[in-house]
């Protein structure tokens, strides 16, 4: 049912248009009864309705400021106005605010009945147009990701997709993406995924991989990424800055999104996505022309000092991700042999590089951490000093006693009671 609501000043009329008509008949359900322009106006800055059947002139505010209304809030209104003939024009003004109809008084029932089937008519045929178009954006949203993965797999093979700066700019803007390929930073990022679905039937690897994408292939802070499929267990993500941002800033950012996607994914999805490689890169067709390079014209090129910038940045994000793994598993028995999986290295190579970023070895970092979160645990008196060790990861408690001592020089005890 559309709601209708009903304006004019004699009560009779209004009662009288309200009971006399079928309006269930006609799809309508009368929702208010109003003596005066001035409180539909009120009604509808508060309420919805689909249709006004109004008097042309009233006490206070009349049909035509009720109109008026109507039109400059672009409120999705259909307009009747009922006018006697002496108002002829005044309802021809009525016009310039798409008044749909006007009835002449004595109001002919049977005509208002025939005026609001076709009222109905073009409402339902606007809802449908509306639920069309709806449908039609939300197949367009789902179809994004798709769309951009091809789009970017092709001009990174350099397949159909050789066009100039300016034809590719505009075809940037055609897939959403308002970006100049030739300013605004962008990354590469080689990444590796492995997880329940590579062992299990095809259907559900193929469902899994466009979780990835769908949870990747996303606008995050000014920067949009595409992911883009290589191989089974292997994709490129693609980050491209919507705005000019400063490349540490950028870098950040870039980051900062990888770990929160591989969290969620390996929460959510048992995923795990491991970083291999980073790249930064001042424009698109930067990126483009390094990754399109031939590999013969790049093995006879002198070792430039990007790469190496770029393995650095890289081994700092891998120290960051084991950095962030281990405060989120302290409390667990969590060996070197653990974080080392969990990022992707060698043990032995990622024991030598994590005491090169952090100063410290991986052991004295992990102890570090868990008598930190000791103490703050002493700090509660609800925990007893015995459980603290427990809940820090040490099952031993004399060896927790033993640690805590050498780090604090107090025993868990003899801090509690410096509190």
């Amino acid at each position: 049912m559309y709601k209708l609501i009903i304006v004019d000043d004699e009560e009779e009329i209004r009662d009288g248009l309200s009971d006399l008509i079928d309006w269930a008949g006609l799809g309508f359900t009368v929702v208010k009864k109003l003596q005066d322009g001035g409180e539909a106006i009120r009604y509808l800055e508060e309420h919805e309705a689909d249709a006004v059947l109004t008097d042309i002139k009233m006490t206070f505010a009349s049909g035509i400021d009720l109109a008026r209304h109507i039109h400059t809030r672009k409120l999705p209104l259909k307009v009747v106005i009922l006018s006697g003939f002496q108002e002829f024009a005044l309802a021809r003004e009525a016009i310039r605010y798409n008044v749909v109809h006007y009835l002449t008084k004595p109001t002919d029932l049977d005509e208002v009945a025939a005026v609001f089937r076709s009222i109905k008519t073009e409402l339902d045929e606007e809802k449908r147009e509306r639920e069309e178009a709806q449908l039609q954006s939300q197949h367009i949203k789902m179809l994004k990701p798709l769309l951009m993965e091809q789009f970017f797999f092709n001009l990174l093979s350099g397949g159909a997709f050789s066009q100039s700066p300016g034809e590719l700019k505009d075809r940037l803007a055609h897939m959403g993406l308002p970006a100049d390929p030739a300013e605004g930073r962008c990354c590469l990022l080689s990444v590796a995924w492995t997880g329940a679905a590579s062992r299990e039937q095809d259907g559900r690897r193929s469902e899994e991989r466009r979780a990835i994408s769908v949870a990747i292939a996303k606008e995050q802070e000014q920067i949009h990424y595409t992911c883009v499929h290589l191989e089974s267990g292997r994709f490129l993500i693609i980050g491209h800055a919507l705005a000019p941002l400063p490349a540490l800033e950028f870098q950040k950012r870039v980051e900062r999104h990888f770990l929160h996607n591989q969290g969620a994914l390996l929460s959510l999805l048992g995923v795990s996505i491991r970083l291999e490689q980073l790249q930064v890169y001042a424009s698109l067709l930067e990126m483009l022309e390094e990754y399109r390079r031939p590999a013969a014209e790049t093995e006879d090129e002198p070792q430039r000092e990007e790469p190496a910038v770029a393995d650095k940045e890289r081994e700092r994000i891998i120290i960051r991700q084991a950095k962030q793994y281990i405060a989120e598993h302290f409390e667990m028995e969590l060996t070197l042999a653990d974080v080392s999986r969990h990022v992707g290295l060698n043990p032995v190579y990622f024991s030598r590089l994590f005491k090169q970023e952090t100063g410290k070895t991986y052991s004295d970092y992990c102890t570090d951490i868990r008598m930190n979160k000791a103490m703050d645990y002493l700090k509660d008196p609800k925990y007893k000093v015995y459980e603290v060790g427990f809940l820090v990861g040490y099952k031993n408690t004399k060896y927790f006693h033993k640690l805590f001592k050498r780090q604090t020089g107090l025993t868990p005890s003899e801090y509690r009671d410096r509190l």
